[in-house]
């Protein structure tokens, strides 16, 4: 019997490597990661089909990832405040773009903690979610006019002035595809917002911290991308692009991965690394391109 010969699913080079770290929420081997040597994009193989990732979003993947009391409204409600603080930094780094004029669309938008933290200063908000329950939370709980949740982006028939997407592409199965089919949702002059985590974490690059990675590698990220990867994409489904360098967690965070093996460490060792460190350390992530998190800013090709 052949072997089934793999590229990578995202530039179909052949010049991967087997990734030996394991993959959070897969308990066999029916599906591993590898390293694409050409586009430096970490990618899960095989793929789960669309409609099986569809059914696992709207399913099992809240109760798989958290507990199975996820979907308590008191919980939710606790995610919310947990996650609103984030949500108003994200809108921080980008309202000096923003209009009040604007109609924005955040794909992926979770329980709609980043919707209610722009909407007051835009002119309305729209938010796709495959987890009906999160747009049932959206539209009963937080219940504002300015703010409307469907489960995908031809539900709203309307154009958008910005479109965001915070830590989304990692999931979806061909995202130059993905890409290209915004391309008709976004208004003259239109910008696309994307954030990713980045595969090139200094946890994961340079400590080569085993525990991190097999928390880092999960089931439902089907690809890791680093600067290169991102580039990638957005050259063949035709945008200009930045990309930044953000860093959301801080030193005391990766002294504790190193130290302890797991993760709960942010602000853990302030005692002793003043803000100055880690703003340092920051800064030294950023110039080595080895942050948490990459931030990019597109705009279709004239």
């Amino acid at each position: 019997m052949n072997e089934v010969k793999i590229k990578c699913t995202l530039c179909d080079s052949d010049n991967i490597i087997a990734i030996p770290n394991k993959i959070r929420n897969i308990a066999d081997d029916s599906s591993k990661m590898y390293e694409c040597l050409n586009c430096n994009t970490h990618f899960l193989y095989p793929q789960p089909k669309e409609d099986q990732l569809e059914e696992y979003y709207d399913g099992t993947f809240r109760e798989e990832v958290h507990t199975a009391a996820y979907y308590d409204q008191e919980k939710l409600n606790r995610v919310f405040e947990r996650f609103t603080p984030e949500a108003k930094s994200r809108v921080a780094r980008i309202e000096g773009e923003l209009s009040y004029t604007d109609d924005i669309l955040e794909i992926g938008c979770s329980i709609g903690y980043f919707l209610k933290a722009i909407a007051d200063k835009v002119h309305l908000t729209y938010g796709t979610e495959w987890d009906s329950h999160a747009r049932t939370y959206i539209n009963e709980v937080i219940h504002d006019d300015r703010i409307k949740a469907e489960k995908n982006p031809q539900d709203f028939s309307q154009k958008f002035d910005k479109i965001f997407m915070f830590h989304v592409l990692e999931h979806i199965g061909e995202p130059i595809h993905f890409l290209k089919g915004l391309k008709p949702l976004l208004k003259e002059g239109g910008k696309l917002y994307i954030e990713v985590p980045n595969v090139d974490d200094i946890l994961v690059k340079t400590f080569h911290c085993d525990a991190f990675k097999d928390f880092y590698y999960k089931k439902a990220h089907l690809y890791n991308f680093n600067e290169t990867g991102l580039q990638y994409i957005f050259e063949n489904s035709g945008y200009e692009y930045n990309i930044q360098f953000i860093q959301r967690y801080d030193l005391s965070n990766h002294f504790f991965w190193l130290a302890n093996g797991k993760p709960g460490g942010a602000g853990f060792y302030q005692s002793i690394l003043s803000d100055r460190v880690n703003e340092e350390y920051v800064q030294s992530l950023i110039a080595a391109k080895q942050t948490d998190t990459l931030f990019a800013t597109l705009q279709v090709c004239k």
